[in-house]
């Protein structure tokens, strides 16, 4: 799966007696905060990740992904039609802009590997998949990439796993999306210079965050990033970085920041507002927006760095 952003928020424990296992999984960098007491949920829950990677993984040959998009047929697996059908109705509410349908495209960064390979037709659409008789095709030669909303979902089924053990205190890191089950010291990444543009807490339990950055995963130049405009096939640089936040709700701010990321501001903006979702963003010339809904849910600890 294709990394949102790396190391662009910086996590400091909250709580004493703890104890953080690091592993490199899905493509990044995993890591898990626990209590002494909860050290042997480690093992399991760094599974749950391996499992989900075995589902999700479009560079995995062994994964139901890879299969999937390599024969254009599969027969259907529950867990994976479960975040098939999320991803699907996130794309109707996003407008279109999450596409899980990008994978011939995101698999090179868009633009570069369209400007490199012209004569290549690249077909996308959710129209592509197909669900019949106990299978699901994929039409056209379409590639599916669930690494927009993947660890969201992975970091997801860890928490309702910790949370089934009684587990009160623990932090889910994977790349960019987050899961504080208390209350935890966040900073995002200044991506114009060194250090941190911003440094806040956490007010409420089982907070989620998820951020999306258009500088940390590129070819040759910023101009082709990672994130994947469906609407005109190329990187998309609206956004300097996106931040979101919300409650237990990993899964769908993963896939959130990266269709807002990819979109015109004023609709961005309508969007992240009518579904009432905190956002922390900035922009390629600077400028910050921050609504209501996240500082209501934070407390900042520093001044914002120009």
């Amino acid at each position: 799966m294709i990394n949102k952003v790396l190391l662009i928020i910086l996590i400091s424990v909250s709580f004493a007696f703890s104890i953080e296992r690091t592993k490199y999984l899905m493509g990044t960098y995993v890591s898990i905060n626990l209590p002494k007491e909860n050290k042997y949920l480690f093992k399991p829950s760094f599974n749950i990740i391996k499992q989900v990677d075995l589902k999700f993984s479009k560079y995995n040959p062994k994964s139901y992904l890879y299969k999937l998009n390599k024969h254009k047929k599969a027969k259907i697996d529950k867990e994976f039609l479960k975040l098939l059908n999320i991803s699907l109705q996130i794309n109707k509410k996003t407008y279109g802009y999450f596409d899980i349908s990008l994978g011939n495209l995101t698999k090179k960064y868009g633009s570069f590997y369209i400007k490199e390979n012209k004569n290549q037709k690249y077909t996308i659409g959710i129209e592509n998949i197909k669900i019949k008789d106990g299978y699901i095709y994929l039409l056209n030669n379409i590639s599916l990439d669930f690494g927009a909303i993947g660890k969201g979902y992975a970091i997801d089924k860890i928490s309702n796993f910790l949370e089934k053990k009684k587990v009160k205190k623990a932090i889910i890191k994977l790349s960019g999306d987050i899961r504080c089950f208390d209350i935890c010291n966040i900073c995002i990444k200044n991506p114009f210079k060194e250090g941190f543009i911003k440094c806040f807490k956490t007010k409420y339990k089982n907070t989620s965050i998820s951020t999306s950055g258009n500088y940390e995963r590129y070819i040759k130049t910023k101009e082709n990033n990672h994130l994947i405009n469906p609407k005109t096939k190329k990187s998309e640089k609206n956004f300097a970085s996106i931040t979101l936040i919300g409650i237990k709700n990993n899964t769908y701010l993963d896939a959130y920041t990266t269709a807002v990321s990819v979109m015109p501001e004023k609709l961005a903006i309508k969007f992240l507002e009518e579904n009432k979702i905190g956002y922390f963003i900035i922009k390629i010339n600077g400028e910050i927006l921050i609504n209501k809904k996240f500082k209501s849910m934070v407390e900042f600890t520093n001044n914002i760095e120009k």
